[in-house]
């Protein structure tokens, strides 16, 4: 198993494509996917509470390693379906700051509360293409039914008042950024 994917800045010649706007675009993904939807947008809480992040995500929050974080895992689904697989890792001291507005959101769109805030800032967004032996590919396919050769996926830290957090969003198999 592969604790830390390969990850590193978009270079957009090694980009597929289909896929080259989604992963490169510094905007809210939740307002892009809100646009291209058949059907009605929405968010899908799959987990959120404490938990050990992965080495290379305590490593970009300068996080001592194993150190728990709050995570948040959901699912954006156009109708029914997940076209992308989020994870959200909040160190603590974070976590504290944002405490009522991070265990509020419930089944609402993280990217929503973080693109309405004025102190918001993005950092470098990173991308990497997920093999079946990446833990980032596992969780991002465990509620899928038939597993994909690869997804790729981008990543980012936002900062709010300076308090920063990882987003990491895993494409899923979808005929929006099919190749």
């Amino acid at each position: 198993m592969n604790f830390r994917s390969h990850w590193q800045p978009p270079l957009v010649q090694s980009l597929p494509p289909a896929l080259r706007e989604w992963l490169t675009d510094s905007g809210s993904l939740t307002q892009q996917l809100t646009k291209v939807c058949k059907q009605a947008f929405s968010v899908r809480l799959l987990q959120s509470g404490w938990q050990r992040p992965l080495p290379d995500e305590s490593l970009l929050l300068d996080q001592p390693l194993g150190q728990l974080m709050f995570s948040r895992e959901v699912h954006l689904l156009d109708g029914d379906k997940a076209e992308v697989y989020a994870r959200t890792m909040v160190p603590k001291h974070t976590y504290q700051a944002m405490q009522a507005r991070l265990e509020t959101l419930g089944n609402r769109s993280l990217g929503e509360m973080l693109f309405n805030d004025p102190s918001l800032q993005r950092g470098e967004i990173e991308v990497a293409c997920l093999q079946p032996r990446d833990v980032l590919f596992k969780l991002a396919t465990r509620h899928l039914n038939e597993l994909p050769e690869k997804l790729w996926a981008r990543r980012s830290c936002f900062y709010l008042e300076d308090k920063g957090m990882l987003v990491n969003e895993i494409f899923l198999p979808s005929d929006k950024w099919s190749e």
